[in-house]
């Protein structure tokens, strides 16, 4: 379809924090959302929309360049919240939506919460602030820097701060100072906001109130579309609700049933009324494309919490929460009305991801883009327009806080390639991050995984779901589906790897300190201070040199943390391999022993992908314990209980199949109480 003849407007409304059950119309029952249930009555809401993180930076970047944010700053990966220091974190060269839009004549703006970063990242504030929306497309920016619960406290509207004295600039002064400027008071049951850090700019300071950001904002793109004349325009608007702090205006408060949070949701819904109230009073209705999604899933944050006590189910029954992975993280609503285009009242189970807009707008448009430029992102149009008989999509790639968990969500199959969900970890009520198997307990999630708020030991080390059949995902198929494992893990390596999120030099957060060999107070051991493998055995692939003895690490010359001489390694660490050789793969496995009750320590160094791990197995070969390296020459301190064998005949397993290049793992001294055997499990086979 091309619209060129007849150029629709296109009004893009982009909710901060909203769960897939904030809307009645997607079920909620605490909240009256009349405008927003109107858009869906009037056009088509979708039931597996997604945003491709689940966390608001990230999302903002695939939002606006099509692109997915393991792509950004450089392919190291755009993952959690930009700071106020941030630069500019796109790309002024990379292709926006703005510009797709500019390309066809459109005037353009950029309204609300921006959190992209600004500047070279100085942290000066000087103006202008360039680079930022106007380098990318937008003719007109007027929002908050970052978001509303983070410094600096102020509006900025193009490259200006709004209300910016020469006299009195706005100036960073840093964390813990007293000499930041007054900010507008708000309760403790607002929610968290974090305090200012910045100084002067009064006047600048005095112009943001809380509590009327979102009035402000419904003004300021009010106010923008009446002034639009003779051109089609593109309006982004990124409303701060229903981030925290929980501040609507005064006379949203106490209108829901649940808290403050609730109301937030009542002033987000009259926002969006006031833009749709704007388009009939100007005559725009019939020619204008809304869209109306949120950056991820619902925060049980205190708000949240509060919301949670009084009823309300924020993502609905979806599992978990945002920046984790699990579906409600980023399953979000999504709803789009272009009168005449999209039948009225109707819904779609097309798979789609905000990612995908650029290609959309692309194709409304009537343009072209290269296929670098659309590498991630697929034209969904037919999906707004029509009903395709097959998906319009092949897979998505979802990622939560943590590059560790990046995931693939192909047809009915929703694939974690570890455990939890790479999210928040706050683990009681009333905290801030209240989030992972701890919150999915306390709120009634049922997960195969998780019992009493904890991962069970005996858990899978990575998750499958069926999301067809079980969209709350309750029942980890990992264990049942091997195959499908393998083709979506094979499948995710095409993308760039959770190694990539922090970078080399990456301590981990339990780094074990280097000690001298040391006789074993426990009744087994392995520590490799014989230099020798024995009794441990390759059952596959081909390792030259598997007992390493070195000081230092090849790559940076950092000291290896090892207890004593020797350690054991997939590595090759013969004196000769001056830059180490990598290439080797296979499997390294112990002797069966027999465990009495108790934990097993250890040491666990290397990469932390999936193709590189260490494993405790049970005599018939099955896998029920594991662990990886950070990424790190560093090895960690690790344990397994083994409490739950006591009897069996187990034995452990050293993995590397990492075939991409560098990856590798390095493990040392296991010490546990148990008889060590002089037999090997018997579907293991010499090499």
């Amino acid at each position: 379809m091309n619209a060129a003849d007849n150029p629709p407007n296109v009004v893009l409304i982009f909710a901060d924090d909203l769960g897939y059950g904030d809307l009645g119309c997607y079920g909620a029952t605490k909240v009256q959302t009349p405008n927003i249930d109107r858009l869906a009555t009037e056009g088509r809401r979708f039931t597996d929309a997604h945003s491709v993180s689940a966390v608001c930076t990230p999302s903002r970047y695939a939002l606006l360049t099509g692109q997915y944010p393991l792509r950004g700053n450089d392919g190291r990966g755009v993952w959690g919240p930009a700071p106020v220091t941030s630069p500019l974190i796109v790309d002024t060269e990379k292709t926006t939506i703005a510009d797709v839009f500019k390309s066809s004549d459109y005037d353009t703006a950029a309204i609300g919460k921006w959190h992209l970063g600004f500047g070279e990242g100085t942290n000066q504030w000087q103006e202008p602030l360039r680079p930022g929306p106007q380098d990318l497309g937008f003719d007109y920016y007027f929002g908050m820097p970052v978001v509303n619960s983070a410094p600096p406290y102020v509006f900025v509207e193009n490259d200006r701060v709004v209300g910016s004295d020469p006299g009195d600039p706005l100036v960073y002064v840093g964390r813990n100072k007293k000499n930041t400027t007054p900010i507008t008071p708000i309760p403790p049951e607002a929610a968290q906001r974090s305090p200012n850090q910045f100084g002067g700019a009064k006047k600048a300071h005095e112009l943001f109130d809380d509590y009327q950001v979102g009035t402000t904002l419904a003004k300021k793109s009010v106010q923008w579309i009446n002034e639009r004349q003779d051109k089609p325009f593109l309006l982004y608007l990124a409303t701060t609700n229903i981030h925290h702090p929980f501040t609507p205006a005064k006379r949203f408060q106490g209108t829901s049933q649940c808290g403050l949070y609730g109301d937030s949701i009542h002033e987000l819904d009259w926002i969006v009324g006031e833009i749709l109230s704007c388009l009939e009073d100007n005559g725009l209705s019939d020619n204008t494309l809304v869209i109306f999604t949120s950056d991820n899933g619902g925060m049980f944050n205190r708000g949240g919490q509060a919301a949670f006590k009084a009823g309300h189910r924020q993502n609905g029954d979806l599992l978990g929460f945002k920046f984790g992975v699990w579906e409600g993280g980023h399953r979000v609503p999504l709803i789009v009305r272009w009168p005449g285009k999209v039948e009225p009242g109707t819904t779609s189970d097309q798979l789609i991801g905000n990612v995908d807009l650029l290609a959309t707008f692309a194709a409304v448009t009537g343009q072209e883009l290269s296929k670098t430029q659309l590498a991630d992102s697929v034209n969904m149009l037919p999906a707004l327009v029509s009903q395709p008989a097959k998906p319009l999509r092949d897979h998505l790639v979802l990622a939560p806080h943590k590059g560790t968990h990046l995931s693939m969500r192909k047809g009915k199959w929703m694939y974690i390639p570890s455990r939890g969900s790479g999210g928040f970890g706050g683990r009681k009520p009333g905290d801030h991050t209240f989030a992972g198997p701890p919150a999915i307990s306390f709120v009634g999630s049922a997960n195969s995984d998780i019992v009493n708020g904890k991962i069970k030991t005996d858990a899978p080390p990575a998750q499958l779901y069926d999301l067809e059949a079980d969209v709350r995902e309750t029942r980890n198929l990992y264990n049942d589906f091997p195959e499908v494992v393998k083709e979506l893990d094979k499948l995710l390596e095409n993308y760039a790897p959770p190694e990539q999120e922090r970078g080399r030099g990456n301590k981990g957060p339990n780094p074990a300190k280097k000690t001298p060999a040391t006789s074993s107070s426990r009744t087994a051991s392995f520590d490799f201070e014989s230099g020798t493998l024995e009794p441990w055995k390759i059952i596959e692939g081909k390792f030259a040199h598997p007992v390493g003895s070195r000081s230092r690490f090849f790559r940076n010359l950092e000291e290896y943390n090892k207890q004593g001489e020797f350690y054991l390694t997939t590595l090759e660490s013969s004196a000769d391999a001056e830059k180490g050789m990598d290439s080797q793969v296979g499997i390294i496995v112990s002797p069966l022993f027999i465990p009495e009750r108790g934990k097993m320590t250890f040491r666990v160094g290397g990469g932390r992908g999936k193709s590189t791990y260490v494993a405790l197995c049970t005599v018939d070969g099955k896998e029920v314990q594991f662990a990886r390296g950070v990424n790190d020459q560093a090895m960690q301190k690790e344990s397994w209980d083994l409490t739950p064998y006591a009897g069996q005949k187990l034995f452990i397993k050293v993995v590397d199949e990492s075939t991409n290049g560098w990856g590798h793992i390095t493990v040392d001294d296991f010490q546990f109480d148990a008889k060590v055997l002089s037999e090997y499990a018997s579907n293991v086979k010499d090499k």
